[in-house]
């Protein structure tokens, strides 16, 4: 049986089909994020079966942030740690905005909700707010331990194989590219001038 983790590097051809593509894509991922989460929430809160109880409420808002928090971990678990600083807020505000554009193509057709009222056009502004504030938070604190436990787990798994020389390798060739960054951004602003 072959390891979970491979210990060698990949030498295969890699097959590059719409399904592999699309968790690596910052748009469509947003877009799907965005579409779901928020047809979850309409559906979840028009459904006459449910009895908003407070456990149901709880678990019907649970079920938002779960599906959210998980397409985010999916699109995030394609891409290194270091580039997720530019990748999470920029996934968050097209996933922002594919919510605001759901929102007012359902208040225009009578279908969106605040609470067990139809939300009318005056509500647009709140209910966006509100996705912003409320999923723009989940999203970034998540990310953020994420990426905490992420690298604490990578560095206690070379830890645990000894190899702390790996780890240090690769903090080095950091340092260096940090550093190779600088030299080309001061070259460039003194030929600049």
């Amino acid at each position: 049986m072959s390891p979970f983790f491979p210990e060698g590097p990949f030498s295969g051809t890699r097959v590059d089909s719409l399904i592999a593509r699309l968790p690596r894509s910052l748009i469509p991922m947003a877009l799907l994020t965005g579409i779901v989460v928020h047809s979850y929430r309409v559906f979840v809160l028009a459904s006459p079966s449910i009895t908003f109880g407070w456990v149901s409420l709880f678990l019907a808002g649970a079920g938002e942030y779960v599906l959210l928090l998980s397409l985010t971990t999916v699109y995030l678990g394609n891409h290194p740690v270091r580039q997720w600083i530019w990748r999470v807020p920029l996934f968050t505000v097209v996933e922002w905005l594919v919510e605001a554009a759901a929102v007012a193509i359902l208040i225009e057709i009578r279908f969106e909700r605040i609470g067990s009222e139809t939300a009318r056009r005056a509500d647009l502004t709140s209910i966006v707010l509100d996705r912003l504030i409320w999923h723009g938070a989940a999203i970034i604190t998540f990310s953020l331990t994420l990426a905490v436990v992420v690298q604490t787990v990578r560095y206690a798994l070379l830890k645990h194989e000894h190899r702390d020389s790996t780890a240090i390798r690769i903090h080095d060739e950091r340092e260096m590219e940090k550093a190779e960054e600088a030299i080309e951004a001061r070259e460039a602003r003194e030929g600049k001038r």
